[in-house]
């Protein structure tokens, strides 16, 4: 009996020093700044301060990296750009087409283009439509540039025996207008004409052929070009009923398939270089280049089987492929897509509609008249 007491009470001395230590290493743990999760503590304020500090460091070095890549992005792209721009300047720059001796070009009803008249208008075609003469487009370029010279002749001298003339007065005048549209001076036009070795008295003749031309047109025309009410009318109720239709908003480029030889090198820079409307002014043969090429808002119905099954197929903003109708050569660029119950079609007012009819009564009337001059001109190739 005496040895049980003894044992028990050795037992209770035993747990009272065990319960001692947990609570001593309780408080030992709780104060501490250990991780544990079991007697973890509140931080203390010098704690916070310092972990806010290290979070607001780590987020600077993080923004200072992200600013240092976007710096060098920003070099890199600005790098670039000065380097195509650099390429596209020495692109620019004239290219000798002729050699230097003189040589008759072709005669036009007994007047001569000679070889410096086509050099000259090479090097004002490049400084004016920014479109470099490479291998790709030399033969279109020259043959854009000698019909622009064959119709300045036909124009002037057909300006002539209407008894039209420019006087130097309004030649300047054009001229100014044509420096303001360009955005810069007369004097500055004239440095970009030096620069570009186009000589200003050659550029002076294809300004008064177009100024001569374009106030024949108008004297011939403005008895006959009338837009009626009823043509307003039935356009508006043509745009509303075709809104049922899919349309497509389509520019287009016809070349002559005798003229077409090169018409694959046009498409492939007509798919780098997004100024569309810019060759089409200056390449195609269709009543619509002098709009760009625009055709508007067309319905399948109102397009051969051949052009609308292509457009059908298309994207927007692709150009498709010389599609090759008739005796003509077709290259389309896709501008928008119309779905019915989908898209909604912009339809323009009378006013809108009116001048539209009246230009393209207008450029129709341009055309045939110019189209009429040179069948009847005798023109004479020699190179």
């Amino acid at each position: 009996m005496y040895r049980y007491l003894v044992f028990l009470i050795s037992l209770m001395i035993s747990a009272e020093c065990l319960a001692q230590s947990a609570s001593d290493l309780d408080a030992i743990a709780r104060s501490s700044k250990g991780n544990s999760v079991m007697f973890a503590q509140p931080l203390s304020e010098e704690d916070m301060a310092y972990q806010r500090e290290m979070q607001a460091r780590a987020e600077y070095e993080r923004a200072m990296r992200e600013k240092e890549a976007y710096e060098k992005e920003m070099r890199a792209r600005q790098e670039a750009m000065e380097k195509a721009e650099k390429e596209r300047q020495r692109a620019l720059r004239p290219v000798n087409l002729f050699g230097n001796s003189l040589k008759m070009y072709a005669i036009v009803n007994g007047e001569v283009i000679t070889s410096r008249d086509m050099q000259d208008r090479a090097n004002a075609f490049v400084a004016t439509t920014q479109i470099p003469i490479t291998s790709q487009n030399k033969q279109m370029v020259l043959e854009r540039v000698l019909q622009g010279a064959v119709d300045e002749k036909i124009k002037l001298q057909e300006a002539q025996k209407n008894g039209i003339k420019i006087s130097e007065q309004e030649l300047n005048a054009g001229m100014q207008n044509f420096a303001k549209s360009n955005g810069v001076s007369v004097s500055e036009f004239k440095k970009m004409l030096k620069s570009a070795e186009v000589d200003e008295k050659a550029f002076k003749e294809q300004l008064k052929s177009e100024m001569a031309w374009a106030r024949l047109v108008q004297r011939k025309a403005s008895q006959s070009v009338k837009v009626s009410r009823s043509e307003v009318k039935k356009v508006i109720d043509s745009i509303t009923h075709d809104t049922q239709k899919q349309k497509f908003m389509v520019s287009e480029i016809v070349i002559h398939k005798k003229d077409g030889a090169h018409i694959s090198e046009l498409v492939e820079v007509l798919r780098q270089d997004p100024r569309f409307e810019l060759y089409a002014m200056q390449f195609s043969q269709s009543a619509t280049a002098k709009n760009g090429g625009r055709l508007g808002w067309v319905s399948s119905e109102q397009l051969v089987a051949q052009l609308s099954s292509k457009l059908e197929k298309m994207k927007e903003g692709d150009v498709s492929e010389p599609i090759l109708v008739g005796s003509d050569y077709y290259i389309l660029k896709l501008e928008k897509k119309y779905t019915p119950g989908v898209d909604k079609m912009p339809i323009p007012s009378e006013k809108e509609i009116e001048e539209m009819l009246e230009n393209k009564k207008m450029e129709e009337v341009a055309e045939k008249y110019l189209r009429d001059l040179r069948n009847k001109a005798i023109i004479e190739r020699k190179a």
